[in-house]
C-alpha cells in the first residue's frame, strides 16, 4: 500500500471513531458492552486483512 493510502486510511479511520463515539446509543451501552462490540468489530476486520493477504489478492494498477 502506498504512504498516501496509508496516510487517507488513518485519517478516515480517526473520523469515523469520532463519529461513532458522538452516538448517544454507544454512550448508553455501557463500557462492558462498548468493549464487547469494539472487539468483534477489530475481530472482523482483522480476519478480512489476514485473509486478503493470505490469497495474495491485489488490485492493479
Amino acid at each position: 500500500m502506498s504512504q498516501t493510502a496509508m496516510i487517507v486510511s488513518i485519517i478516515t479511520l480517526i473520523g469515523w471513531l469520532i463519529l461513532v463515539t458522538r452516538n448517544p446509543e454507544i454512550r448508553n451501552l455501557g463500557a462492558a458492552r462498548a468493549a464487547r462490540l469494539a472487539l468483534i468489530w477489530a475481530t472482523i476486520i482483522i480476519g478480512l486483512v489476514v485473509l486478503i493477504q493470505v490469497t495474495g489478492f491485489r488490485i492493479e494498477q
